[in-house]
């Protein structure tokens, strides 16, 4: 169920999404605003009032990488294969860094996020992930093996991060950037 509500001067939608979940959550996929509400509970307006600021701050921010992301080209450059054989040395070494193991790599078409890792230690990596920068291929794949350390995105989680990564919040925003760059070339296929 779609919703609206105005925060300043902006209108903001979100969609309302109830599930098996102990407390309500906004996430924000993309540039969908979602709030993951538990199956009794229908109070939208007091937990959208709560965050105000932050929904604020967030819708700002991605008006603002949708501006960047129309300037940004894809790198189509390298090959499924070249890719696939870079994610699983950047996996070898960065396992070795962190001291893990990791079970099995996937490769596949997600529609909302670049990567993942499973509680039974598989890597799983968005196929567009091989249109990115380099360098954006490699914080994603430590990333995600990081996550082998750590699975919450926790503070411990965001410390590994931040170790090899300092300016992380700049490689999440510009992953974000790209996601709509792709989003928009995916649009344009259909």
């Amino acid at each position: 169920m779609i919703e609206k509500a105005v925060i300043n001067d902006i209108e903001v939608e979100y969609e309302v999404i109830h599930r098996k979940v102990k407390n309500a959550r906004l996430e924000i996929k993309s540039d969908k605003i979602r709030l993951i509400m538990p199956l009794n509970h229908y109070n939208t307006n007091e937990i959208i009032k709560n965050h105000e600021k932050w929904i604020y701050n967030k819708v700002v921010l991605i008006k603002q990488l949708q501006h960047e992301a129309e300037r940004k080209k894809l790198n189509f450059d390298l090959s499924e294969d070249d890719f696939k054989i870079m994610v699983r040395e950047l996996i070898l070494e960065f396992t070795g860094d962190l001291g893990v193991d990791f079970n099995r790599v996937f490769f596949k078409k997600m529609r909302s996020r670049w990567g993942s890792c499973s509680s039974k230690k598989n890597l799983n990596f968005n196929k567009y992930l091989r249109f990115l920068p380099n360098q954006l291929i490699e914080y994603v794949v430590y990333h995600e093996v990081a996550h082998l350390v750590e699975m919450s995105h926790n503070k411990t989680f965001w410390n590994i991060i931040a170790f090899k990564y300092p300016n992380y919040k700049d490689f999440e925003n510009e992953l974000l950037v790209y996601w709509l760059c792709i989003k928009k070339c995916l649009e344009n296929l259909d």
